[in-house]
């Protein structure tokens, strides 16, 4: 999305200040696999942990929503509310204001008022990661979720459903049945234990309700669509090759040509008309990300016409954001969705007589605007149309001639990073994913838009917190201050960078910025003219980009960077690199932290799921130390955050699947508990000021929680006082003299700190202290 200031029309008239700048071309989405969003699974994921989290998780922190719930004055939502990316979306078959739908990375919410209000149903499930969200026909209460998004191919962890309406959930399909990512579920109408299942693995189906699970087609599937009067009747469309139709229930399949396009076929989109299944449409992505042609058949496949006169809706980038669905009572009105009219061909388009024709109805006549880059249609009982777009969702009750927003209470953002206000705890900054950049202003849900478009890294000088630097995607870096704003960005466009490239303050002097493409560059005086030095050579990339850039407090010429190739650099200096990755795992680096006393001291993390993924250097990275412990295998170290006060400082870090802490120097992790979702986290920052860690998800906006305080003897749940909680948990780890191992439902951490006289039991001594200490 292109980049425009929520008060850069106000600073036209009022301050001079020129327009926005547009940037040089359209970077488009996240590149597809892209590491920040790839997310992961819970390892050991059971439906009970829903409701009851496992022994020793979340003992230390408790974590409440800073929102935005909604994003405000949104610029490309018609400065309306904007929420996050939703992909699929699930209209209740007889109750038009029942809706359901999946965010890309935030999970399955429902609303039962039509949208006003909308309630998260899934924020503990394994993944967070959806691709469709899908009912039974036969019955409304009955909801399927696929996990992992077909498009980006987010990380996904099998196919969902919920026999209750959303209350509680259970997996009926593994990643080796179902796949990593899903394009689409669908019930059979005639029978509900037939249930086909598109993406990644292929066309894969059940006919036991779930128990077992047959691939039927091999290679990504795209699509899929069921004759809803005769089920027998299956369609898939398979990427990069074509449609193909069954006939006996998708036992066996042929493919369907008859004026179809044999050649630049990347991805295929399908739609049935429910009023005439004999109809179908379908948009065919070539492999320049655009429309290679929108087709209609009106004999079931035998045979297609191209609609020649239909917008290139998908271009630049149709294997991101490329729907289509048939109005359900006319077979002729068909609704496409794509990108934005304004710097693309086209956003939602319209036709009423079969594609001969089209409207773009993105921006309603009578009123309201849709966010840009379109993934979901969906009709309601009563006919509303839903659209899942970008921006959250929309509806429309006069066919798309007026749009109403429906995101005021939607909290599904996608941050790629966070920044927290030097003095004030109220304000924070974040990066999110086609959303812009935004700012919450006051201790309030909701958060105004500073920058649109796409935003990525970003901070406050803390000098003059009113001036704040932000960035675009490829490091393309904004002032903006009491002045307006003002384009700083380097000559960097040859350069490879990342699609969210680094840019940090040196926290010695907020008029100096580093930023990363495959070299480090250095201004001094951003606060003015922003000219911008290499410091480095491409080395220090490794033949990659930089993913990571730290700097030393008081210390302003000593800097780390780690890049997606896996190495770490250091110099005194700001001249001279030395490779300090000897000692360090393959992968790539997700964040390097410094300790503000000593830059010698630092701690790196990692991507990687399993290994050392977090490592600590006492010597500029001479030699590192595996801090990794019992971390899980599967679990990344994507973010990392230090608390340096307490000795061993604590340990924070930022999963796929939400955050990780250690107090004992990394031997111990401890998993968030039932107040943060299994979210991708994209940052963590701590504000030692205010005694919190605060994390930027992607796809659940953002969170706080309160520090640790001081350890208490006997606080086995970390809320400062020794009670009645903690005594059943001491209970459970009472193992008498002599046994150093804990019983079973006693987790390691918690018989370690039920040991409290340190023998390396759990007995009558310990229970002795105890006594003395329990407060209640």
């Amino acid at each position: 999305m292109k980049p425009f200031t929520t008060f850069s029309l106000l600073a036209v008239f009022l301050i001079g200040c020129q327009a926005t700048p547009e940037p040089k071309r359209k970077f488009g989405p996240p590149p597809p696999g892209y590491i920040k969003i790839r997310g992961e699974a819970v390892p050991g994921w059971a439906p009970e942990h829903m409701l009851v989290a496992p022994r020793g998780a979340g003992r230390a922190l408790t974590w409440y929503s800073l929102g935005p719930r909604p994003i405000a004055d949104e610029y490309w939502s018609g400065y309306d509310d904007a929420s996050g990316r939703v992909v699929s979306v699930a209209p209740h078959l007889t109750d038009p204001d029942t809706v359901y739908i999946a965010a890309a990375s935030g999970g399955i919410w429902k609303t039962t008022d039509g949208g006003n209000l909308w309630l998260p149903l899934t924020d503990e499930l394994s993944n967070l990661n959806h691709g469709c969200v899908t009912l039974d026909p036969s019955d409304s209460e009955t909801v399927y979720v696929g996990t992992g998004e077909y498009t980006t191919q987010s990380s996904g962890d099998g196919l969902f459903r919920s026999l209750d309406g959303g209350d509680t959930w259970a997996r009926i399909a593994t990643t080796s049945q179902a796949g990593t990512t899903c394009s689409r579920v669908i019930v059979d109408p005639t029978d509900p234990l037939r249930i086909h299942v598109t993406g990644n693995a292929g066309y894969v189906r059940s006919t036991d309700g779930g128990s077992t699970w047959t691939t039927q087609l091999s290679g990504s599937a795209s699509d899929l669509a069921v004759n809803p009067n005769n089920p027998q009747i299956v369609y898939v469309a398979r990427h990069s090759d074509g449609i193909y139709r069954s006939t006996n229930g998708g036992n066996s399949f042929t493919q369907l040509t008859s004026g179809l396009p044999s050649s630049d076929v990347r991805r295929i989109i399908l739609a049935i008309a429910p009023s005439n299944p004999s109809i179908l449409y379908t948009a065919i992505i070539n492999g320049s990300a655009g429309l290679r042609g929108l087709y209609r058949t009106a004999n079931g496949g035998d045979s297609w016409s191209e609609k020649t006169s239909t917008p290139d809706f998908p271009y630049p980038q149709g294997w991101y954001d490329a729907c289509i669905q048939v109005d359900p009572t006319d077979a002729d009105t068909v609704y496409a969705g794509g990108v934005f009219p304004s710097y693309a061909e086209a956003g939602v388009i319209k036709t009423t007589n079969g594609g001969d024709t089209w409207d773009d109805i993105t921006i309603g006549v009578m009123g309201g605007q849709l966010h840009p880059d379109m993934h979901a249609i969906a009709f309601g009982p009563d006919g509303t149309v839903w659209i899942g777009n970008d921006g959250g969702v929309w509806k429309s009750t006069n066919g798309g001639q007026s749009w109403i927003n429906t995101n005021a209470t939607l909290n599904v953002t996608q941050n790629y990073a966070i920044a927290l206000h030097p003095t004030d705890a109220a304000q924070v900054m974040t990066g999110t994913q086609d959303n812009g950049t935004i700012g919450r202003e006051a201790d309030v849900m909701e958060w105004p838009q500073i920058l649109s478009g796409d935003g990525g890294f970003l901070a406050y000088d803390f000098d003059a917190p009113t001036r704040k630097y932000v960035t675009y995607v490829r490091l393309s870096i904004y002032r903006i201050d009491d002045y307006g704003w003002a384009y700083i960005s380097g000559p960097w466009d040859s350069e490879p960078r990342n699609f969210i490239a680094p840019l940090v303050m040196d926290p010695s002097d907020a008029r100096t910025l580093l930023g990363g493409t495959n070299r480090v560059w250095r201004t001094h005086n951003a606060d003015t003219d922003a000219d911008w030095t290499a410091i480095s050579t491409s080395t220090v990339a490794g033949g990659g980009t930089l993913n990571a850039i730290a700097v030393g407090e008081g210390a302003s010429d000593t800097i780390y960077t780690g890049s997606s190739t896996g190495k770490v650099y250091v110099t005194t200096n700001a001249s001279t690199w030395y490779d300090r990755s000897s000692d360090l795992p393959s992968g790539q680096v997700a964040d390097i932290v410094l300790d503000p006393d000593d830059p010698g001291t630092a701690y790196v993390s990692f991507h990687n799921t399993s290994g050392p993924r977090v490592l600590r250097t006492d010597d500029y990275g001479l030699n590192w130390d595996d801090m990794t412990g019992d971390l899980p295998s599967g679990i990344s170290a994507r973010a990392l955050a230090v608390d340096w006060r307490p000795d061993p400082p604590g340990l924070y870090s930022g999963s796929g699947v939400g955050v990780y802490s250690s107090s004992d120097g990394g031997n111990t992790w401890i998993k968030d508990g039932l107040d943060l979702p299994n979210v991708n986290v994209g940052d963590l920052a701590i504000d030692p000021l205010q005694d919190t860690i605060n994390v930027g998800t992607y796809g659940r906006g953002s969170w706080r929680a309160a520090l640790p305080g001081p350890d208490v003897p006997g606080d086995l749940d970390g809320d400062g006082d020794v009670d009645l909680n903690d005594f059943a948990t001491f209970a459970m780890c009472y193992v008498g003299t002599g046994v150093t191992t804990p019983p079973p439902g006693c987790a390691q951490s918690e018989f370690a700190d039920s040991d409290l006289d340190d023998d390396g039991d759990v007995d009558l001594g310990d229970f002795a202290t105890f006594a003395l200490v329990y407060t209640g």
